[in-house]
């Protein structure tokens, strides 16, 4: 990065700490809520998925704005009828990659973010924020994408022993003995283990068998398929993604004791089209990776998150970029989290596979 760049992003950075200082409690800049999606699409006229795709390189933690002026604010009321809700995928002590995030980390942002005065909430406690109801202020929840086995393992371990609840959005297909997975995901029996010993800890659907990409910009859930040649016509996409959803949403209700209405798009990736099936299906809330802090303005289909789970992410950072969502005139326009951190890593099919026995 050349150096009028960089002294620019730091200037900006000292700036910004310096107002959310001098501010304190008082929440004198607008957030803008996204406009509402048009009514959903006809299967004839599917829409392009909106998304968060990544253009340029990730940057490294040197090149990203300093963070030291977050350290020594005082626990304060930073927002009201909010929620902060975090997004990871991946844990692990060893591994590295761009979605992958260590167990002390994780530790470390849940304990920094309780020191400022953060409270952390249930999912149902949100579906109750987002139906009107009342949450703590500075109110947070955590969330993990695609049922890893190191969820139950290590992430989930590390919440129960703080009292913090979560949820998990597991993709039922991997399930199946003969799944071809990365990682090894969460079995039905460790999901059933986990909900009976902490009922606010929930798992919800993120497809059955959906989660792979087909383009660049297009995965299984967004676009119709391909086969010698022959695109899926509107009505076969459709019957598609409907029986994969109600597969999915099948499958976990009997491990739930709260009801399977919520739902994480895999990469992000929806459409109109997409948001009417889920709605059909019986999800009430989606969530996106598009960044922002969650309002009950928002499209419940469309529900911004801000991304905890990358290596890039320390806890000071994590603080410091719900506080810019919080006091920015322009929603995910974050300068402690771009764009290349808010979801990087596993945008990309890896080509390396494991069968599960």
């Amino acid at each position: 990065m050349k150096l009028h760049k960089w002294l620019f992003v730091l200037a900006g950075g000292l700036v910004a700490g310096m107002a959310v200082i001098v501010l304190g409690q008082k929440n004198d800049f607008p957030v803008q809520s996204p406009s509402p999606l048009h009514p959903a699409a006809s299967a004839s006229a599917i829409a392009a998925p909106r998304h968060v795709s990544r253009e340029t390189e990730p940057l490294s933690e040197s090149e990203l704005p300093p963070v030291e002026q977050f350290k020594n604010i005082p626990r304060a009321t930073l927002y009201r009828n909010k929620v902060a809700v975090l997004m990871y995928h991946d844990i692990n002590p060893t591994q590295k990659g761009g979605d992958i995030i260590t167990p002390d980390r994780f530790a470390e942002q849940l304990d920094f973010l309780r020191s400022k005065g953060m409270n952390f909430i249930s999912l149902q406690q949100f579906r109750l924020f987002m139906q009107g109801g009342e949450v703590p202020e500075n109110a947070v929840m955590v969330t993990f994408d695609d049922g890893y086995e190191n969820f139950y393992t290590t992430a989930y371990p590390i919440m129960r022993e703080r009292n913090i609840p979560g949820v998990s959005f597991v993709i039922t297909g991997d399930f199946s003995k003969g799944a071809v997975v990365n990682t090894p995901h969460m079995t039905r029996q460790e999901i059933a283990d986990m909900i009976r010993s902490d009922p606010a800890m929930e798992v919800q659907p993120h497809t059955d068998r959906l989660h792979y990409k087909t383009g660049v910009r297009t995965d299984a859930l967004t676009a119709p398929l391909v086969r010698n040649g022959i695109a899926e016509s509107p009505q076969q996409y459709a019957e598609r993604i409907t029986a994969d959803l109600n597969r999915c949403i099948g499958t976990l209700k009997p491990m739930n004791a709260h009801p399977v209405d919520t739902f994480a798009y895999p990469y992000g990736l929806y459409t109109p089209e997409v948001q009417r099936i889920v709605r059909q299906s019986g999800i009430r809330y989606a969530f996106t990776t598009s960044l922002g802090l969650a309002e009950r303005s928002d499209d419940p289909l469309a529900i911004p998150r801000i991304n905890g789970g990358s290596p890039l992410v320390s806890p000071q950072r994590l603080f410091a970029s719900i506080h810019w969502e919080n006091r920015s005139r322009q929603r995910g326009h974050n300068l402690y989290i771009p764009e290349t951190v808010q979801h990087n890593g596993r945008e990309d099919i890896q080509t390396g596979h494991a069968v599960r026995q």
